[in-house]
């Protein structure tokens, strides 16, 4: 925002074209690093992917989850 503010208070030339190149990197290098990173963040805090032949409940077994059994006192 305050980039185009200063672009639009630059006179035609060398400078502005030099404040539209910076802010458009600038734009484009956070978009890239902030989508990508997300996904590696978001990535380690999920853990690893079940397999496919992991314990009860995982993808393409047949057994359901163990049953909860309540303790009597």
């Amino acid at each position: 925002m305050f980039g185009l503010l200063a672009f639009n208070a630059l006179p035609d030339g060398r400078y502005a074209d030099t404040a539209l190149y910076a802010m458009t990197l600038t734009v484009l290098g956070s978009v890239l690093l902030h989508g990508g990173g997300s996904a590696v963040i978001a990535r380690s805090l999920t853990g690893p992917p079940p397999s496919a032949v992991g314990g009860p409940g995982s993808p393409g077994t047949d057994k359901p989850d163990a049953p909860v059994v309540a303790m009597q006192s």
